[in-house]
């Protein structure tokens, strides 16, 4: 299996297709396999899925977690691969990583994709007070009930729950107050990449004014809006997800 060691830590990622690097960050209690039904866009690029630390395969962390701290792993963690410049593609905690590596590692990015993500990621109270004391209602409150479409197909609800429960309480925990505590609005203008911002129109987690906000705030971006998702947009519509990326990376390379 493939690991890659960044400070006596190893990191799980997979690597695929070949063409323009496409760095996949996914979200809370989540890992690589939240892009699962993105393994198509490896017929023209080159992705690499990978695990954040506590995550999936990867190891945990022995220090205080941060978007801050996962985006300096994720920077060496691209280092260390050899990758000179990526497109890095995020989700929610992995859209505020992506962030971050626009903001403080500006020469390794080509370009950056945000799904499902702000500039402030604040998490309901009631959510981060179920993390601690009962975890699988946390999972259920936040995944079964706020984070698809009413529409959704319940496989892949039940799927992405289970995938969840798999994420240690404590982690877990760790990946929500991170997102609490995340606020670059005052830095978010700085960003100057060719910048694609997805969001489902249903997404109760990270709603879409806040999609709006880094779109009127981010001066060379562009907003897709997918109709009957939720904030697991890249599971519950993964055609347009995928089209819309590689139009944006069409536009980007020629």
């Amino acid at each position: 299996m493939p690991f890659l060691v960044i400070r006596d830590k190893k990191f799980y990622y997979e690597a695929l297709g070949k063409g323009l690097p496409l760095v996949f960050v996914h979200g809370s209690m989540n890992s690589h396999v939240s892009w699962n039904f993105q393994r198509p866009l490896s017929k023209k690029y080159r992705l690499i899925l990978l695990d954040l630390p506590g995550h999936g395969k990867s190891d945990p962390l022995d220090e205080e977690i941060s978007v801050e701290l996962f985006a300096d792993y994720v920077a060496e963690f691209v280092r260390g691969l050899g990758v000179e410049k990526m497109v890095a593609v995020g989700h929610s905690l992995g859209g505020a990583i992506c962030i971050q590596l626009a903001l403080n590692y500006p020469e390794l990015l080509r370009a950056v994709v945000l799904v499902g993500t702000g500039a402030k990621l604040g998490v309901l109270p009631d959510i981060l007070k179920a993390l601690k004391t009962n975890f699988k209602e946390s999972v259920e409150m936040a995944i079964g009930g706020m984070a698809f479409a009413e529409k959704a197909d319940p496989e892949v609800v039940e799927m992405v729950k289970n995938e969840c429960l798999k994420c240690r309480p404590e982690v877990a925990y760790s990946d929500f107050a991170a997102c609490n505590n995340f606020d670059v609005r005052g830095k978010i203008s700085e960003i100057s990449f060719p910048t694609l911002i997805i969001v489902g129109i249903e997404d109760k987690l990270t709603p879409v004014k806040w999609s709006r906000y880094l779109n009127e705030t981010i001066s060379n971006s562009s907003l897709k809006i997918i109709e009957s998702a939720g904030h697991m947009v890249m599971m519950e519509k993964p055609e347009e997800l995928n089209q819309a990326i590689q139009n944006f990376l069409r536009d980007l390379q020629y």
